[in-house]
């Protein structure tokens, strides 16, 4: 009696099976843009957002009869210019034929689509990494270096709402905190200690939303995660918004998917 075995059958046999769902790959989480400030779209490359300066408090009068003397106001502007961010990904003919998953192009284009957002996020970060004024430098994030930052705010006149914009590693430190070292334990606690992975949105802490992103900027070890006023700090101008398009180009028998702002 003779056995039919795999070996004998190799050339017949799929030498591989691929799963058509494909993995995401790792990025760091985007914030949705929820507190910047944006400037309304015109015929400039650069918009400015104008600032009061305080012309400080009324004089006394010494009588009746004392004239009261005129405070030239001033003001100040912050400026913010526009530039042009692309990425781009070809994908031939061939290769979308002999793909062994669902949708080729929408994973592409999803994909594309993710790059660009991560370029606003990055240029963000950074912006939050210039502030200057430093309440708590080095060690480990805790909600009373979180609150000592608040009452930083305060003690400047910075008005509400604040919102805090840290590296994960800080809302981590901030979470391990409030898990198990917090003397009193807060009824509802348990949702700012849950895992929040890669969202953009970690959980809220005294009244003040924590976002986070990897992309926070650490330099000389420290890291830059700062909280600030969520309406007025950092301001945004987009002359073209963030799009997907696609065309072919025939003589490379492949399909462009380019992603712009």
């Amino acid at each position: 009696m003779a056995s039919t075995g795999a070996t004998a059958l190799a050339d017949s046999i799929f030498a591989e099976l691929v799963e058509s769902r494909m993995v995401q790959e790792l990025r760091p989480a985007m914030t949705s843009r929820s507190f910047v400030r944006f400037a309304r779209k015109g015929p400039s490359q650069a918009a400015s957002f104008p600032l009061w300066g305080d012309p400080g408090a009324a004089g006394a009068l010494t009588d009746d009869l004392s004239e009261i003397s005129s405070t030239a106001l001033s003001d100040t502007q912050q400026t913010a210019t526009a530039a042009g961010v692309g990425f781009r990904v070809d994908v031939t003919d061939f290769a979308r034929e002999i793909w062994a998953g669902d949708n080729l192009y929408g994973e592409v284009g999803a994909m594309v689509g993710r790059s660009v957002s991560e370029k606003w996020e990055t240029d963000l970060a950074a912006l939050v990494d210039d502030f200057t004024n430093v309440t708590t430098a080095g060690g480990t994030a805790t909600p009373t270096a979180f609150l000592s930052a608040v009452s930083a705010l305060e003690q400047r006149d910075i008005p509400k709402p604040y919102v805090a914009y840290l590296d994960p590693k800080q809302s981590g430190e901030i979470r391990n905190e409030l898990a198990f070292t917090t003397a009193v334990h807060e009824i509802g606690a348990e949702d700012r200690v849950m895992p929040f992975g890669n969202a953009g949105f970690a959980f809220p802490l005294y009244g003040v939303p924590i976002w986070q992103s990897s992309l926070v900027v650490t330099t000389s070890g420290q890291v830059g995660g700062g909280i600030f006023n969520s309406e007025d700090t950092l301001g945004g101008y987009i002359v073209i918004d963030q799009r997907l398009e696609t065309q072919r180009d025939a003589s490379y028998q492949s399909m462009e998917f380019v992603g712009s702002m």
